[in-house]
């Protein structure tokens, strides 16, 4: 059988060209999530996770500080690599001196980081706190990342000037209330998926500023 050389050429280097062509565009579709926004960079964010050490989960097994530990501490990471200055409170402090540290940091944006409770029956969904009305428009970020994976359907965004995180801070804080712990969903959700919890609060803080600086 005579084989025709130089066809076979072209096919291979057709073959090689399509395989090059399909390489380069995955590396142009993939975001550089380690590359980090330069409009970012005198944004600083101050992250308050819970201090409730005997708040114990449906499951007795875990507590609402250390999982808020464990969301702070990854989202501070998230929050890094987009290009944020971010501090997070020490463990266990009080409200009291994370708001002073909060100051000193000079935070542009408070976030207190809990997960909620009731009366173990209500997988409630995210509840965003802001002070006033005014600040709602930057709450509705964090409704809307957070709000779209928690397991509850009741997702809320209120004005709750009561509260010590709320009104103490310089900054605009928002208060987030990650699901409700109390629940069996509730709970295993959240031990399950503090990494997702942290990437959507991460991009609520990513989208809203994104929108602020683009104006």
């Amino acid at each position: 059988m005579r084989i025709n050389v130089n066809s076979k050429k072209k096919r291979l280097l057709i073959t090689a060209l399509i395989i090059l062509l399909v390489v380069v565009l995955i590396i142009i579709g993939v975001p550089n999530f380690n590359k980090k926004d330069s409009r970012f960079a005198d944004i600083r964010i101050y992250l308050s996770p819970s201090n409730q050490y005997s708040n114990y989960y449906a499951t007795g097994n875990t507590t609402e500080m250390e999982q808020c530990d464990k969301i702070a501490e990854k989202m501070a990471e998230f929050l890094k690599n987009m290009g944020f200055t971010v501090m997070v409170g020490q463990s266990g402090d009080s409200i009291e001196s994370r708001c002073v540290e909060s100051e000193e940091f000079g935070a542009d944006l408070h976030i207190p980081i809990h997960t909620n409770a009731l009366d173990g029956t209500y997988t409630g969904g995210t509840h965003v706190y802001v002070y006033s009305e005014t600040e709602k428009a930057v709450g509705s970020y964090f409704l809307e990342t957070l709000g779209a994976i928690s397991p509850g359907e009741d997702d809320r965004l209120q004005s709750n000037p009561s509260l010590y995180e709320i009104y103490t801070p310089v900054a605009t804080s928002v208060y987030l209330e990650c699901e409700f712990h109390d629940t069996q969903e509730g709970d295993e959700w959240i031990e399950n998926n503090t990494n997702k919890i942290a990437k959507a609060i991460a991009d609520g803080v990513y989208n809203y500023y994104s929108d602020k600086l683009s104006q």
